[in-house]
């Protein structure tokens, strides 16, 4: 329950700071320019799987050891996780910045832009690092608490962002000031996790190449997801910003945003298992999970499609509401993102199921090839139906994916095909 709080906590942020960007950045700004925003902000988002999955998969052996009891394997593991991250987000830094700052990249003709994308990326880096000390929260019983101060950590970045817009008013004074409270809170919250009795510290003595290594595969399947995600939303985005201007760009987001409310409270009831899920996997494999699992499957796509059939019904008021009138309704195209949200929260639980035990590595394969055939189907549909046609390869791509991830779920938890017990090495 508490876990499930700090997820509700954490979607509500996720709300406020969608529904309250658009009026403020279009108080500040004409529709064209926070559509070059949009555009400019969706380029970082390709190194969200700078970690290559480390953290997540560090996150999930850090638990189901501690689950085990065994609390020297888990230190071992964290720190050769930090180990990791140091060297990857160290070094993409080393390599982007310059390349931002000063390589000769089209779209990026003044200092302006060139600073607010090297913010960006600064502190989609920071975010990734941060995750490790989300994972010693998660690891040792303390997940609602981390994910709390996680997401509160994300709504001051925004708040500093604001600020940033309403003071200096240029892309690199918003993304400055974002910059700025993201590291301070970094900081603050790798010395809040190290408080308390537990086996995990700071520091790289216990490190071990063979950890990396036994990490290696699902790491590297988990970043299959951040990549999906590119794809399938900044990827998406810069194809309507290319085929119908910026300013269809913010309409094309609003609707999707609006649309994947549905999502994002299903999400809350499915991350919110995820410690469980690895814990008591930890303890007995597959078997263990089964019940939780499909109660909880039956559940979040009930609160999918639900809300998904609520809200298009409520969506003329609330795009009036939320927009002051400047985007208007066009019920074809709100009525395709709701399916596909839809779709998208029902199999939001099967896939909890699969990453936060470490299983999801024909998923990860699954979701590439979807997304990858979801951004050139937007590109040929998009072209003969327009704004509909982008909407309709997102559909069909996340009906796909929910198809594979039912299965795999299924024969995961089957007792005829039971998945052998986590290592304890």
């Amino acid at each position: 329950m508490a876990a499930l709080g700090a997820n509700a906590f954490g979607q509500v942020t996720n709300i406020v700071i969608q529904l309250a960007s658009l009026p403020l950045f279009l108080h500040r700004w004409d529709v064209a320019t926070y559509g070059t925003w949009l555009m400019l902000s969706a380029i970082p988002a390709y190194l969200s799987m700078a970690d290559v999955g480390m953290v997540a998969t560090a996150g999930n052996r850090m638990t189901m050891a501690i689950g085990r009891g065994d609390a020297r394997q888990a230190n071992a593991i964290f720190q050769s996780a930090l180990l990791f991250m140091l060297l990857a987000c160290g070094g993409l830094a080393a390599i982007a910045l310059p390349v931002v700052l000063w390589a000769p990249v089209p779209g990026l003709v003044g200092w302006d832009e060139r600073l607010a994308l090297a913010a960006l990326v600064l502190t989609v880096l920071l975010a990734l690092f941060g995750g490790l000390a989300e994972a010693i929260f998660k690891s040792t019983g303390r997940y609602a608490q981390g994910t709390m101060l996680a997401n509160g950590l994300r709504l001051a970045e925004w708040l500093g962002g604001m600020i940033g817009l309403f003071a200096g008013g240029s892309f690199a004074a918003v993304a400055i000031a974002a910059l700025l409270v993201r590291a301070a809170g970094i900081f603050w919250m790798i010395w809040w996790s190290g408080q308390g009795p537990h086996p995990f510290s700071w520091g790289l003595r216990a490190a071990h190449t063979a950890e990396v290594r036994a990490m290696a595969t699902p790491a590297v399947s988990f970043m299959a997801f951040p990549l999906a995600n590119a794809l399938s939303f900044q990827g998406i985005t810069l194809v309507v910003g290319h085929l119908f201007g910026p300013a269809m760009v913010a309409v094309f987001n609003t609707y999707r945003t609006l649309a994947r409310v549905a999502v994002q409270v299903t999400g809350t009831f499915g991350h919110a298992l995820w410690a469980e899920l690895s814990q008591l996997y930890g303890r007995g494999g597959a078997q263990a999970v089964a019940g939780l699992y499909r109660r909880s499957a039956w559940i979040g796509a009930a609160l999918s499609v639900g809300l998904s059939l609520i809200l298009y019904l409520l969506a003329p008021w609330l795009l009036q509401l939320w927009t002051h009138g400047r985007i208007g309704v066009q019920p074809a195209l709100i009525g395709i993102l709701l399916v596909y949200a839809a779709a998208g929260g029902v199999w939001h639980v099967p896939r909890v199921l699969l990453m936060a035990t470490n299983q999801h590595v024909g998923l990860a394969q699954w979701t590439l090839l979807a997304a990858t055939g979801s951004l050139g189907l937007s590109w040929v549909l998009g072209q003969w139906l327009g704004l509909e046609g982008a909407a309709l390869a997102m559909l069909l791509s996340e009906l796909g994916i929910a198809g594979v991830c039912l299965v795999l779920a299924q024969r995961m938890t089957s007792p005829h095909n039971p998945t052998p017990q986590p290592i304890a090495s």
